[in-house]
């Protein structure tokens, strides 16, 4: 049995964070039907199926779990959460549906290229692998050594070209929506609960996204702990932002990056 390891305790640590805070908000979705609710159940829902995977990944080799793994994590959970955040900031018009559209595109798109169509080389995976950076070491006709990790190149770059794309956009709205409402509300002078939930909800943003940064530059070791303290944060900080005291009037619009009702 594998032995429970730092970074299996960190990804356990979120997988029930991100269960609860997901089954939370699509609750409130359920009984109230806002799209923010929505969207943000469907970030928080991809988180928890992502560090989930994480988790199975590190006890047994599934190519289902490795494909819904990278698809979560790499693709999808930022772009989400962001839309949640953009519903709260466009509330008129037809942009954040718009928005939502496309980005649905892009997951109905992206989903089965990740599954089916991608191959996965299982030989590189060990118990206890650190799922970013296992890799298959192998000579070429003239001896050159030829490093490839899981997922071979041709067809990871077809599902890579979105991952810069879904993760600025979702970042940007996520962390820019989180400050720009604890500003409003802190140069209104109200709400003070708000505008640290929302502080707390901008650095929780950038832990993964902090972490996901090192990993393209060779250093995965914040990789884990960046996605436990994210889920952490944003969890706090939304149950901050939105436990609004009766005695205090809500005068600002609910604020961007925390959910709201």
């Amino acid at each position: 049995m594998q032995a429970l390891s730092v970074p299996l305790l960190l990804s356990l640590i979120t997988t029930v964070v991100t269960g609860v805070f997901a089954f939370i908000v699509l609750r409130r979705w359920w009984g109230k039907r806002r799209p923010h609710h929505m969207a943000w159940g469907i970030g928080l829902l991809l988180y928890f199926i992502g560090t989930l995977s994480q988790v199975v990944l590190s006890f047994v080799w599934s190519p289902l779990f490795f494909g819904l793994w990278y698809w979560c994590g790499a693709l999808m959970v930022a772009a989400w959460l962001g839309q949640g955040t953009l519903y709260l900031l466009v509330r008129r018009g037809t942009v954040a549906r718009s928005v939502q559209m496309i980005l649905v595109l892009i997951s109905l798109m992206t989903l089965p290229w990740t599954l089916f169509l991608t191959p996965f080389n299982a030989q590189a995976w060990y118990p206890g692998a650190d799922m970013t950076q296992i890799y298959l070491d192998q000579r070429d006709a003239n001896g050159n050594l030829i490093r490839e990790g899981i997922m071979s190149g041709s067809a990871r770059g077809t599902v890579r070209f979105f991952v810069p794309i879904t993760n600025l956009y979702g970042t940007l709205a996520l962390v820019g929506g989180a400050i720009y409402s604890a500003w409003i509300f802190r140069r209104k002078q109200i709400m003070r609960n708000r505008v640290v939930g929302n502080w707390l909800i901008a650095f929780g943003g950038l832990m993964p996204a902090l972490g996901g940064a090192l990993i393209r530059l060779g250093d995965p070791s914040f990789k884990y702990l960046g996605e436990m303290l994210g889920a952490i944060l944003i969890f706090a900080g939304f149950w901050l932002a939105t436990n609004v005291p009766d005695d205090e009037p809500a005068s600002a619009p609910t604020p961007a990056g925390a959910v709201g009702d």
